[in-house]
């Protein structure tokens, strides 16, 4: 038996706190995504949080991965898991919700003084265009519907001059026929 395989409970210790501290950094990484959603309120649809969380925990196992690597030769230990879910509450519940709350006054404010900016300058030439744009296509219905009744009113079929007047429609006939036909 190698006693170099075996790491003492200070070593323990001394693990079990740094993966703490790679928790609280995985809250920070978890912050980013929760800031894309503040910032991005219409991208956090179901599927958009559904991926976002596949992603950090994928970079949570990676994390894990490495620590345990570079820390723990390789050994990957229950309480690596617990420390770094200790950090990451911690981290959340504290600096986390901190933060967030300053980027949503932040992104909040920034987006009221947009809203102002647009309201009060792009909005009215906005519906001026749009007013100007449904004018302009009600002259195209309008000029649409008359060149149709036009081209209906073309289409008609005139009535033949010479069968209007039955006397003179027989008489044209008997004398280009020389007898008479017996309508």
């Amino acid at each position: 038996m190698h006693l170099n395989t075996f790491f003492s409970v200070s070593q323990h210790t001394a693990m079990f706190l740094l993966s703490v501290v790679l928790g609280a950094a995985l809250g920070v990484v978890y912050d980013c995504f929760r800031a894309l959603r503040v910032i991005f309120p219409p991208a956090a649809k179901k599927g958009a949080v559904a991926a976002e969380d596949i992603i950090f925990w994928l970079i949570y196992g990676f994390c894990i991965f490495c620590y345990a690597a570079a820390f723990a030769r390789g050994q990957v230990r229950f309480f690596m898991f617990f420390g770094s879910l200790i950090g990451f509450v911690l981290y959340l519940v504290t600096l986390g919700n901190l933060v967030i709350g300053v980027i949503r006054s932040v992104f909040g404010t920034f987006y009221r003084v947009l809203h102002q900016v647009y309201s009060r300058l792009i909005e009215p030439f906005v519906k001026l265009f749009k007013t100007i744009c449904q004018k302009i296509v009600l002259v195209f219905v309008r000029n649409h519907k008359n060149a149709e009744i036009t081209e209906r009113s073309i289409k008609k079929p005139l009535k033949n001059a010479v069968s209007m007047v039955y006397n003179k429609y027989v008489n044209l006939e008997k004398n280009i026929h020389g007898k008479e036909t017996g309508r």
